[in-house]
């Protein structure tokens, strides 16, 4: 199993490496994934915050959102996942893990 610990973050080519996976990310999708690399859930409006610099309303809501579905998808295989936890935020986990958490 991936530990959320041993990713590496490299914040110049905005890449992450989950064991010997290389995953490439835009700028704002770093931005996104980058402060839930503690494991921990970070809330929408925490995150809106450290990404976009702008308080979370209904339109950054949803932007945040198909930025974090893009994320997911370009995780998919690398054996983490970002979580979302209903009403409150995100967080990054193993992807085993992700399935176990009930919210």
């Amino acid at each position: 199993m991936v530990n959320i610990r041993d990713i590496r973050w490299d914040s110049e080519q905005h890449t992450i490496l989950v064991g010997d996976i290389t995953i490439s990310l835009t700028p704002t999708e770093y931005r996104l994934l980058f402060p839930l690399r503690g494991g921990m859930p970070v809330t929408y409006a925490d995150l809106a915050m450290l990404a976009y610099n702008y308080t979370v309303d209904e339109k950054v809501r949803t932007m945040m959102d198909k930025h974090i579905d893009r994320i997911r998808g370009k995780l998919r295989g690398s054996g983490v996942y970002v979580y979302c936890v209903l009403g409150y935020g995100y967080m990054l986990l193993p992807e085993q893990q992700a399935q176990d958490v009930a919210v």
